[in-house]
């Protein structure tokens, strides 16, 4: 895969939205809840990631050919809800087919982690939230004639639709870990798993691995609209990190593995 350098380990930081997106760890929450993902899941030896990389992209690029949209935050810092919505409908895209993806209201998951439009929100409470009580899908027409509550993707101040909450509920994650190393984080891409990390105040959903000039990539989808260079379906959207980001990255990241929803009923 080919990409522009400009978007590369790209610094968050020079944007706004640092300021207001990921607040990073939770003081002394080593493990925030959740099991560690390297300890169900044995990693995979770095000597054999040149060969499975290559055969993953033989196969049509991993993760990344599974994203089914790009997502846009609109300006507030919902980052975390979007990434985290992002990682669940690739794992229902893995699980069902890109066909059958029902799209997710991200602001239906940040309304409930966040205090404000811009206050941003912890990657651990998404990842709680969305085990526990799930998110609205997004407000498109097939969806308001299927469902009897739906959430747009951006507007913090929109209010909850009735029965919200039992709709939620078909849209939970069943199966999330922390991953603790890079060998971990690396291990759960190849298996075409994504991670949702948090770097620079903002965070990003991890969905595949690349080699350019003999060096590891992680693609990530972003959730800013027409940013980024195009892979999979998508013309924009995507980034790229290498592998010292991914190695800091590894230290604030989640994996989904399995999730609930509706086709799977």
């Amino acid at each position: 895969m080919d990409f522009d350098a400009a978007f590369v380990d790209f610094d968050f930081r020079v944007v706004p939205e640092w300021r207001r997106g990921d607040l990073g760890p939770r003081p002394g929450g080593a493990l925030y809840g959740f099991g560690t993902y390297e300890n169900a899941v044995p990693p995979i030896p770095s000597s054999q990631w040149p060969e499975l990389v290559r055969a993953m992209e033989a196969d049509g690029g991993g993760a990344v050919r599974l994203v089914t949209r790009i997502y846009d935050q609109d300006g507030e810092g919902s980052c975390v809800a979007n990434a985290t919505c992002q990682a669940h409908e690739i794992v229902q895209a893995r699980t069902v087919g890109k066909h059958r993806v029902i799209p997710l209201s991200a602001i239906s998951l940040y309304k409930r982690i966040g205090r404000s439009p811009n206050s941003g929100s912890m990657l651990d409470d998404a990842l709680d939230e969305l085990s526990r009580r799930g998110a609205l899908p997004l407000n498109t027409e097939e969806n308001r004639h299927r469902f009897v509550a739906t959430m747009p993707n951006v507007g913090f101040y929109t209010k909850w639709p009735e029965r919200w909450e039992d709709v939620a509920r078909q849209f939970r994650c069943q199966e999330t870990y922390v991953v603790r190393t890079l060998e971990g984080l690396v291990t759960a891409l190849l298996r075409q798993e994504p991670v949702v990390v948090g770097r620079s105040g903002h965070s990003i959903c991890y969905c595949g691995l690349t080699y350019k000039d003999g060096q590891l990539y992680a693609i990530y989808a972003n959730s800013w609209g027409r940013w980024g260079f195009g892979a999979g379906d998508f013309q924009y959207g995507f980034g790229a990190d290498s592998m010292r980001m991914m190695r800091a990255s590894a230290g604030w990241a989640f994996v989904i593995r399995t999730v609930y929803t509706p086709e799977l009923s």
